[in-house]
């Protein structure tokens, strides 16, 4: 089974953090390739396919079937992590959404799966809620990577479940305390876009007591900091 660019380095992510006696929840699955790329390649042992509609999930029982996969990858249907309450699951993987909305999933169920040890989450924008609602949760973030998928760029970022206090900030929420170290070529590309966004945002404003354009300003020093930190 060949993954999209951006499943494929979703999946890369798992494949480092994943024994094959791992249980997978894929929330939002995108016809269930994942979690089937995953278990044909025995990463994992089992996995579920998890939608809030019938329709994408329908989609993802055909992958299954094609696959012959009916007695390791299970489709569930319902809202977030609701479906897996009573599954004993050891991963999660959540892509596809925006970071408040992954929060939410997160924050409505998350406690309630004592036995999950590590989240790979890919969100499309608003990452930094995602980084700052977990490391205040007890999750420290193991690794990050960025790739670009039809003129997108997404970032990954696999969290683990810990004991110990982990002090982020505002830097780590934004830029990624693993990316903004390393830098590489696409997170460059990432904010050098971004940059130029908010530096036409200050053209067009030209009144520098403007409180967008402060705000603005601020921000585009912040990313020209980073990007010239390296």
């Amino acid at each position: 089974m060949k993954l999209s660019k951006r499943l494929n380095a979703i999946a890369n992510m798992i494949i480092k953090q994943a024994s094959n006696h791992d249980t997978l929840a894929d929330i939002g699955t995108d016809h269930g390739y994942l979690p089937c790329f995953l278990v044909s390649e025995n990463i994992i042992e089992k996995a579920y396919a998890c939608d809030v509609a019938k329709g994408p999930l329908e989609s993802s029982k055909e992958t299954i079937r094609s696959m012959h996969l009916e007695e390791k990858v299970i489709p569930l249907l319902g809202d977030g992590l609701a479906p897996i309450l009573n599954h004993p699951v050891t991963m999660i993987s959540i892509s596809g959404m925006g970071g408040f909305l992954m929060v939410d999933i997160l924050n409505t169920h998350l406690e309630k799966l004592p036995q999950v040890h590590t989240l790979v989450l890919q969100a499309n924008i608003c990452e930094y809620a995602v980084r700052e609602y977990l490391s205040a949760n007890g999750w420290k973030i193991v690794d990050e990577d960025i790739v670009k998928d039809l003129h997108h760029l997404y970032e990954i970022i696999v969290f683990k479940k810990t004991n110990i206090p982990v002090t982020y900030n505002e830097l780590d929420y934004n830029y990624g305390p693993i990316l903004r170290t390393k830098q590489p070529e696409l997170f460059k590309q990432k904010w050098e876009r971004e940059k130029n966004i908010r530096q036409r945002i200050l053209d067009s404003i030209q009144d520098p007591t403007h409180s967008k354009y402060i705000e603005t300003k601020q921000e585009l020093d912040e990313i020209e900091v980073i990007l010239n930190d390296h």
